[in-house]
């Protein structure tokens, strides 16, 4: 194995896409949630995964200073180069013969395609960063997102779609006509395309194209393309293309039930008992073509969950709230979306009451958000020790606890169930709490930092 300062590590030896390459690099570059020993996060380009003998890369969005330098933005403000984007979109454009399009399977054959099983628990190998593009079947609205696909057959997949999100809202209305949904599934693409799709409903509301965020982060258009087999558009410069269509006909996942694959949580996902069946009409690729995967939880799965909260984060409380928040991050801890820290820039006593009530307003207002910390500009909320010696400094539990009770919240939490406290009266409410990290306005002088000389050397 060979490896540079923020490319790929390059593992030579053949691996085996059950169960060995998701170990590999959890024990290297898998990172909190996945269990210790792990890693930092570095990416592996496994260049003979076994028995396809075909290569597939892990972990390029496995920390926060490869996610900026792949889209050209200051590590610690990612998230407002992304708002940036969203106020500048570029919309895509349309591309004749694409490179996608340059090997086509002869026959659809999923398993010559270097697809990993990430655990012995797992139902099965499955497609963990498959972008889904559809289309609207009445309106023709564009739609882009990242869906847990199982390898039911050579030629199927099932698909989990988070209920109330926009796929699902297109399927249920190509199911009303009774006609079934194509669809494309593009694996390895521009990273921009891929943060672009994780962009919450709050900067990327139903109608609005994805698509053209990701133009903006590159200040030039996505290329598109016409499916081969659907009526479908895939993207012109992704590594493979999966041509299908989401039927209305449903298989539970992993045949027999029990697991699915590990959750971004970090613990063994639950099989859903009744999915939509995707049937894969054609397979394409371009000509040597490098699979992508995420193994579930860590840092890579939680970077690109977290940067979109972030900038729907920043976006909400400056339109609702204060304008003097001035950062936000998504803790790994949290999966990149249940833990937030947030940052506040105090000018008088009265932001003392408004910075509260901008952490009360995020937990209500964001159903995955379950704990806030708020601290001072002087805080690095990218430091989780930083972040803990703010609590331990600058907060007193009797006064700087709010809770909230019973609120919506995220169903993969294993905390939000009856048993774990009498106020949560259903699965999937939850208890929120915001940690108040900020020292008072009138004792800010007290809460100096030290600031030590710089010799000149």
């Amino acid at each position: 194995m060979d490896a540079n300062d923020e490319g790929p590590q390059r593992f030579t030896l053949p691996v085996q896409a059950r169960y060995e390459l998701a170990a590999i690099y959890a024990a290297q570059g898998g990172g909190v949630p996945v269990a210790s020993p792990t890693g930092p996060g570095v990416p592996i380009l496994f260049e003979q995964v076994m028995p396809m003998k075909k290569p597939a890369l892990v972990g390029i969005f496995g920390t926060r200073k490869r996610c900026a330098m792949l889209l050209g933005a200051k590590e610690h403000y990612i998230a407002e180069f992304l708002l940036d984007a969203v106020q500048n979109p570029i919309e895509p454009v349309k591309c004749e013969k694409p490179p996608c399009q340059k090997v086509i399977q002869k026959e659809v054959d999923l398993s010559r395609l270097p697809i990993p099983t990430m655990s012995p628990k797992d139902a099965g190998p499955f497609i963990t960063l498959g972008l889904v593009v559809a289309k609207h079947p009445k309106t023709g609205e564009c739609n882009i997102s990242i869906h847990r696909l199982w390898v039911k057959s050579n030629n199927e997949l099932t698909i989990w779609m988070v209920p109330g999100r926009h796929l699902e809202g297109f399927y249920l209305a190509a199911k009303e006509m009774g006609v079934a949904l194509p669809i494309s599934v593009n694996i390895g693409l521009d990273p921009a395309i891929y943060i672009a799709s994780c962009c919450t409903g709050s900067i990327a509301p139903e109608g609005f194209n994805e698509l053209a965020i990701a133009g903006g982060l590159r200040g030039q258009p996505v290329k598109v393309s016409s499916c081969l087999s659907v009526n479908a558009d895939c993207l012109s410069e992704t590594e493979y293309v999966l041509e299908g269509e989401i039927t209305h006909e449903y298989a539970p996942e992993g045949g027999l039930g029990g697991h699915s694959m590990p959750e971004f949580l970090g613990y063994d996902g639950k099989a859903h008992p009744n999915l939509p069946i995707v049937k894969i009409r054609n397979i394409t690729s371009s000509t040597h073509a490098i699979f992508q995967s995420v193994i579930g939880p860590g840092y890579e799965q939680s970077n690109l969950l977290a940067i979109g909260m972030e900038a729907a984060v920043l976006q909400f409380v400056r339109s609702h709230v204060t304008s003097q928040i001035t950062n936000a991050y998504c803790s790994s801890a949290g999966g990149g979306q249940l833990l937030l820290f947030a940052q506040f820039q105090k000018l008088n006593e009265q932001d003392d009451i408004t910075v509260r009530r901008a952490g009360m307003k995020i937990l209500s207002s964001f159903r995955m958000i379950k704990q806030v910390v708020l601290v001072d500009e002087d805080v690095n909320l990218f430091s989780e020790e930083e972040v803990w010696w703010a609590m331990a400094t600058r907060f007193q539990a009797d006064v700087d606890i709010i809770t909230l009770s019973n609120l919506p919240g995220f169903h993969l939490d294993p905390s939000q169930l009856p048993g774990m406290s009498p106020r949560i009266t259903k699965p999937g409410m939850t208890s929120k709490v915001v940690f108040d990290c900020t020292v008072a306005y009138k004792h800010k002088n007290e809460f100096k930092r030290t600031s030590f000389y710089t010799p000149n050397i």
